[in-house]
């Protein structure tokens, strides 16, 4: 199926697509009536590191900075805090669910607290970011205070060992040293600035619901459904476009044509007998005389009318004193690498003015079956097949028992249409697995306008068990044609 295939299913169905949209929107639309809503506050907080304060700060730095505090916002401290300060009615797991703290930007924390009520949001909001606030600077003097104690114990250590020190000796001089140190790390802590972590907004709300927006999401689902609901409807139609059984009934009620024969997956005697069965089937046509030619034709490339032709022409030389195998394929001809034979000169000279019977090649030695390959390329093969000269063809064969013709696609190419509409009868051949039942249905009636006479099909690739298939032995529409020049003279 081609795009422009893919969009007339999806047209040829639009009131079911659009139905179901339609209850797909209106389901979700009251479905998300009835939810809980959600109301959302916001905060704000600026962060300015200590560095920048006294001018030895970097962009860098008060990115770290604001990703620690950003961090350190969401924490379950900074939660637990938040919840009873302004008396959130949550538990602490739900809380840390319903918050986010995000650094949006350079020294800026956005603060977003959803909840059941205003008063929840607004109140989560708030807290976390009062307790941010006075968490960072709790932080920043209980890191001074500790930093400090350690500074001054290590300072006292250091003056211990100096007063049992010699005032002149070495070590005196290094624990010096070191204590002069430890009194610079102290005056430094002293007067280090404090990262300055101010409120901007602190729970402002709206007090709107952000959720449910049943709208919004009916639009969403109606848009979702409608674009699912397509793809579905036209997966459907594929698979029902596919042709699932062999049938007789059935594909009567389908194509209004018998099943002549089946040709399975299996083996080479399972292939051979269905070959048998399609020419027990010409032989016997019921309350007719049997067809002199038959055109083989297809709906597409793939469905195996070469492999049936070659068949039925093998399968009929075994009863039959005179079978000709005519390849009128002249778009990819590959007959004559079937039977083995040389592809030129064949049947594009003889159109042009060459001896048929010169251009005729037996298969084997003691074989009744020759075969017309197609000769060389042209470029035009519609006009030579569509033409006299082929008729005349057809006239000269037939005195032979049977002339089995293989054609073009009938989609892709008019050949077949002009080479079945001049042969006694058309089989149709069909593959379960690539042939669409739309693409052949169409084929049928371009054959039967063009004058073909299509007397059954031949179905291809059955997955079946059986090693006998059956005939198509019941009653069907078959018109004999009259034969000699005279029928020829009558379709001109």
């Amino acid at each position: 199926m081609d795009v422009g295939d893919h969009f007339r299913t999806i047209l040829a169905g639009w009131w079911r697509i659009l139905l179901v949209a339609v209850l797909v929107a209106g389901v979700t639309y009251g479905v998300r009536k009835q939810a809980p809503k959600q109301y959302q506050a916001l905060g704000v907080v600026e962060v300015v590191s200590g560095a920048s304060l006294v001018g030895f700060g970097d962009t860098a730095q008060t990115q770290y900075v604001t990703d620690t505090y950003a961090a350190y916002g969401k924490s379950s401290s900074i939660v637990t805090q938040a919840l009873l300060s302004n008396n959130v009615q949550a538990d602490l797991a739900t809380a840390e669910s319903r918050l986010s703290v995000d650094n949006v930007a350079l020294g800026v924390l956005l603060i977003k607290a959803n909840g059941p009520t205003v008063h929840d949001a607004v109140g989560l909001a708030k807290g976390v970011v009062d307790a941010l606030v006075n968490g960072a600077k709790n932080q920043f003097a209980e890191y001074l205070k500790t930093d400090t104690a350690r500074l001054i114990a290590e300072r006292a250590r250091v003056n211990a060992q100096l007063a049992v020190l010699p005032t002149g000796s070495r070590d005196a001089q290094l624990l010096r040293v070191r204590l002069d140190s430890l009194q610079s790390a102290l005056s430094q802590r002293a007067a280090l600035p404090t990262n300055d972590v101010t409120a901007i907004a602190a729970g402002a709300s709206d007090g709107l619901p952000i959720s449910p927006k049943p709208f919004r999401d009916a639009e969403f689902a109606f848009i979702a459904a409608l674009l699912i609901a397509s793809e579905l409807w036209v997966w459907r139609s594929a698979r029902r476009d596919r042709f699932s059984t062999v049938d007789e009934s059935e594909m009567m009620r389908e194509l209004g044509l018998p099943v002549l024969a089946r040709v399975p997956t299996g083996k080479s005697g399972e292939i051979l007998e269905a070959s048998r069965t399609l020419r027990t089937n010409l032989m016997f046509l019921s309350g007719a005389a049997k067809p002199r030619s038959v055109a083989v034709v297809s709906a597409n490339a793939e469905a195996g009318k070469t492999f049936v032709a070659v068949q039925l022409a093998e399968a009929a030389a075994t009863v039959e004193d005179q079978v000709v195998f005519v390849d009128a394929d002249l778009r990819r001809p590959s007959a004559h690498e079937a039977f083995g034979v040389r592809r030129a000169p064949g049947l594009t000279a003889v159109l042009q003015g060459a001896d048929v019977a010169g251009a005729l090649r037996r298969v084997r030695s003691g074989s009744s079956l020759r075969v017309l390959p197609s000769g060389s390329s042209t470029e035009d093969p519609a006009a030579l097949l569509g033409a006299r000269a082929f008729r005349s063809v057809l006239d000269h064969l037939r005195s032979m028992r049977l002339v089995v013709v293989d054609t073009p696609p009938v989609s892709l190419f008019a050949d077949a249409l002009g080479v079945a509409s001049q042969c006694d009868a058309t089989v149709f051949v069909l593959d379960m697995k690539s042939s669409r039942k739309r693409a052949v249905r169409g084929a049928i009636e371009a054959l039967r306008r063009g004058g073909a006479n299509v007397i059954g099909v031949v179905v291809n690739h059955v997955n079946s068990p059986r090693t006998v298939f059956d005939a198509a032995v019941e009653s069907f529409p078959y018109r004999p044609r009259a034969t000699g020049a005279a029928s020829m003279s009558a379709r001109s």
